[in-house]
């Protein structure tokens, strides 16, 4: 038997053997490879989808923005705030150490018609027992006390 074969240059065409009978099919379909199905959304549907995204996206930056900018304003009024009650403590805290200077502390007595005590009694605890009898002071009395 001869195998005939038509050629194209150097490319087989069709392999196939003179006077050879073609075999019978087998009875099982033969399978091809066949190209995937085009998916066809509708237009419409689509651009109206997209559009949506890019609308909300837009939309959902602005509220992002402008929330953050609130947040800003916020932020600096307390800074502002916080500066601001600084400077008062600083203050009061100077009010504080003018107050308790021991010249300051017997001013105020004076004006209010304390005189120093000679010889105080001394209470222990948690027992209480007194050690020494509490005298009063002496001494002048304060022109503003209005004795």
């Amino acid at each position: 038997m001869e195998t005939v074969a038509p050629v194209d240059g150097a490319t087989a065409l069709d392999i196939g053997t003179a006077g050879e009978p073609q075999p019978a099919p087998s009875g099982r379909p033969r399978l091809w490879v066949a190209p995937p199905l085009p998916i066809r959304a509708p237009r419409a549907t689509f651009a109206a989808a997209i559009v949506m995204v890019i609308v909300a996206s837009v939309v959902g930056i602005l509220l992002l923005s402008t929330e953050t900018m609130e947040r800003s304003f916020r932020l600096a009024a307390l800074r502002d705030q916080k500066a601001e009650l600084d400077k008062q403590h600083s203050e009061l805290q100077r009010q504080i150490v003018e107050k308790s200077a021991p010249g300051s502390l017997h001013a105020a007595a004076r004006r209010l018609g304390l005189v120093p005590a000679t010889d105080p009694a001394i209470i222990k605890l948690p027992s209480g027992e007194k050690i020494g009898t509490p005298k009063p002071g002496e001494g002048p009395a304060s022109p503003t006390a209005g004795r």
